[in-house]
């Protein structure tokens, strides 16, 4: 995965990157900034909108107060424009399924031609039918999400989900990279060049951990290049009982009547340092867990990015969060 990065870099980015480590470890001993310098990743939300109803998710459970929409394929251009000097990575999902947005094809595409690693997660129930455009338009990498094995546990979570959309996806995956992979073979091309990595994710519930034993078959049956077993987040005490026993899968401490995270809140972050989520609608926020955003730094639509990051907001955000994390409500479900 690291060669897949390496040939997206160039002298602009690299500096940029070594600023943001110096950056990182002068915040961890307190020493004062005068810069913020320029993200190397970006999450933009192609839209909040989902067609599953998961219970644990803010968009498919209906949580998110946030008003829904798809972001407009002219801003995202001006967002790639106005950052790809220094950007090295582009992840195309936050809240929300990321096909949806019809112009998703075009912006990965147009990412790519603008030297920028690019990477989406999907549910994959629309992904067979929009499969050569989207293959076509060159991802990095396609997270695929599957939280049971059958149709019975998957759509315990899933809500209106169809595990067939999902292994046939799966299955035209697999064939479409056989066939490029011949024709790489053909032109002298090496097979990662021309076809996406793809990650399958699971995500650990009480329901489903027996069916983590069949992953390993599915990965050989569909030629996947990783599994990634997820801890599940909630939201709520009532939400406990979703939550697998198996300590190897829980991401908290649960007492009577309460639950945290388990790891300990380091007051520190590389995600606010490195990075910046965008929502659809131009919203610059500082993580992916503000998933309803509710620290909303700046918008894209009238601000830059370096403004907007090295804003009075920003800066004081970010002390809080090197001070302080254990106060601040979007961190507690942070794994960090």
């Amino acid at each position: 995965m690291i060669f897949y990065k390496i040939k997206y870099l160039n002298h602009h980015k690299i500096i940029n990157f070594i600023k943001l480590i110096f950056c990182y470890f002068l915040l961890k001993f307190g020493i004062k900034l005068r810069k913020i310098p320029a993200p190397y990743f970006l999450s933009i939300e192609p839209t909040n909108i989902c067609n599953l109803n998961c219970f644990a998710c803010p968009s498919g459970s209906g949580d998110l107060t946030r008003k829904r929409g798809f972001l407009d394929l002219d801003l995202f251009k001006k967002i790639i424009d106005n950052n790809k000097k220094n950007l090295i990575c582009l992840i195309l999902h936050f809240q929300g399924e990321p096909l949806l947005n019809k112009n998703l094809p075009e912006m990965i595409e147009y990412a790519h031609k603008n030297n920028i690693y690019t990477m989406f997660s999907t549910n994959a129930q629309l992904l067979n039918k929009n499969l050569e455009k989207i293959i076509d338009s060159k991802p990095d990498k396609i997270i695929i999400s599957l939280d049971g094995v059958t149709q019975e546990t998957y759509e315990k979570y899933r809500i209106g989900g169809n595990i067939d959309n999902v292994f046939k996806a799966l299955e035209s995956i697999k064939i479409a990279k056989r066939l490029r992979d011949e024709r790489a073979k053909v032109y002298f091309c090496f097979p990662f060049s021309v076809f996406p990595f793809i990650e399958l994710q699971f995500l650990a519930f009480n329901h489903n951990l027996h069916e983590i034993k069949e992953l390993k078959k599915i990965k050989e049956k569909y030629e996947i290049d990783k599994i990634t077993i997820k801890t599940a987040q909630i939201y709520s005490y009532e939400q406990i009982n979703l939550l697998p026993r198996n300590k190897k899968y829980l991401r908290y401490k649960i007492s009577e009547n309460n639950f945290e995270i388990k790891n300990k809140l380091k007051n520190s972050c590389k995600r606010i340092i490195f990075g910046n989520v965008i929502s659809w609608d131009g919203n610059v926020l500082s993580c992916c867990f503000d998933k309803d955003a509710t620290f909303i730094l700046g918008n894209i639509k009238n601000e830059s990015l370096e403004n907007i990051r090295n804003s009075e907001k920003n800066i004081n955000f970010i002390k809080l969060i090197f001070n302080n994390r254990k106060e601040i409500d979007i961190c507690k479900n942070c794994m960090e």
